[in-house]
């Protein structure tokens, strides 16, 4: 039998849905929900509202493993009294009805997850002192089917919600012609958060692009400078630069916001400016400052667009960076291997130690070795890990000499430009100064 706690002033039946299955066995997997008691619905609870009612039990929903959505309200005692009475129920209540086949509209095949669930918070009106509240007047805490664990939870649409600066952030990062891909990547990024860990999800940001399309048609033209201007006059701590062309069109952009010059200020001392990513839209360059915090989380410091990759271009950027963060240039700076943006960094930044970020080389080797050393690229691979995390200099280039011949690399030009470049990227070169973990594998965030 369901185990349902009922206030017996309120005796009624509780029909789920028209077409709920009253016939299901009572055998069927039920699990108890195990939370501490002050946060269980209870008979008799009282609330002030059947919205803070609903909250409730939606947070509670959400931490044993499942959904809610309301389902029947009633009248007590007849039309004319006003909504007394509230039903809410599993996501998974009742059973979908069989829509009756048309010719002329196809059906989609999509499986309904209702099965018929009979957990549910039942809450009525009532007056105690003249003042009107909500009381908890039954209850059932079992449900007929499986219930999800935290990290499944979220991925329910009750809970995958995108807030209103959210939705800022994509509608600028959409004009911008950032993919949906970079956009979760950058908003994890700024949030600290791993990947998949956000509140909503590319279909959900997909979907509320579209939404943009349907409703604003008419503004496609908006440019990411106008939208810019706009964030700017609600959150007043948002800042922007940019250079426009002879043509006034919009040449250059840059931007960051005030939680992220608020992590620079604690996590700025070394930093990632990774400049490998390319819109597709404008074939153009997206560089983006990164950092890590000391959980050992990328955090994300800012974002410039350039028409071009030329020293003038990152000039500009570093310069523009260097503003948004109050002047403080950080200690450490790596990047790929861009001989504009070496130069760039050395007018901008002299004090800062520029070195090379691997995992922005590591990247590239499938396309550069994999041809050349077949069968023998993992084993490859494995011994520059070894020689990279080496402690002595003189062992690295002993190693690395042992290694070049071994693989029979002596003629290919990545070995012979990587072996050049050594000492902004090998650690042994490097363990005099801070790289506050970005050279640990994924450490870029990239």
């Amino acid at each position: 039998m369901l185990n349902v706690y009922d206030d017996p002033s309120e005796q009624r039946s509780l029909s789920l849905d028209d077409t709920s299955s009253t016939g299901e066995s009572q055998e069927d997997t039920r699990l108890s929900l195990e939370t501490s008691n002050d946060v269980i619905p209870y008979i008799g609870q009282r609330f002030e509202t059947h919205d803070a009612a609903y909250e409730f039990y939606s947070e509670f929903a959400k931490r044993c493993g499942f959904s809610i959505r309301r389902h029947r309200t009633e009248g007590k005692d007849g039309i004319g009294k006003g909504l007394t009475r509230r039903y809410f129920v599993c996501h998974r209540a009742g059973n979908t009805p069989v829509k009756a086949a048309t010719d002329t509209k196809q059906q989609r095949n999509r499986k309904s997850s209702r099965c018929g669930c009979q957990a549910y918070m039942r809450i009525s009106k009532s007056m105690d002192m003249g003042v009107s509240e909500w009381r908890v007047t039954g209850f059932e805490s079992h449900h007929n089917h499986e219930l999800l664990e935290p990290n499944q939870v979220r991925f329910l649409p009750a809970y995958r919600t995108i807030s209103d600066a959210d939705k800022i952030r994509i509608q600028m990062f959409a004009k911008s012609g950032i993919s949906v891909q970079q956009m979760m990547r950058l908003m994890e990024l700024e949030r600290c958060v791993e990947p998949g860990y956000l509140p909503f999800t590319e279909k959900d940001v997909r979907n509320l692009l579209q939404s943009f399309r349907k409703v604003k048609q008419d503004e496609e033209s908006i440019d990411l400078l106008r939208m810019c201007k706009s964030i700017k006059a609600k959150e007043p701590n948002f800042k922007y630069d940019f250079t426009t062309n002879s043509n006034k069109g919009l040449e250059n952009i840059a931007w960051s916001y005030a939680s992220s010059v608020q992590s620079y200020e604690i996590f700025g001392d070394a930093v990632v400016f990774d400049t490998t990513h390319r819109l597709t839209a404008f074939d153009t360059p997206l560089g983006i400052w990164v950092g890590m915090n000391n959980y050992g989380m990328p955090c994300f410091f800012g974002c410039v667009l350039l028409q071009e990759e030329n020293v003038q271009s990152f000039t500009w950027a570093l310069k523009v960076f260097l503003n948004f963060m109050n002047g403080k240039a950080p200690r450490t700076i790596l990047t790929d291997q861009n001989m504009c943006l070496k130069e760039a960094i050395a007018i901008e930044m002299p004090n800062t130690k520029h070195a090379l970020c691997i995992w922005l080389i590591v990247v590239k080797f499938p396309s550069w070795f994999n041809a050349v050393l077949g069968e023998r690229y993992s084993e490859w691979k494995v011994e520059f890990y070894k020689l990279y995390n080496l402690e002595n200099i003189d062992d690295f280039e002993l190693g690395w000499r042992d290694m070049v011949t071994s693989f029979g690399l002596h003629a290919n030009r990545h070995i012979v430009n990587l072996f050049a470049l050594r000492t902004q990227w090998a650690l042994p070169y490097l363990r005099s100064h801070f790289l506050a973990g970005l050279t640990l594998k994924g450490g870029c965030g990239c």
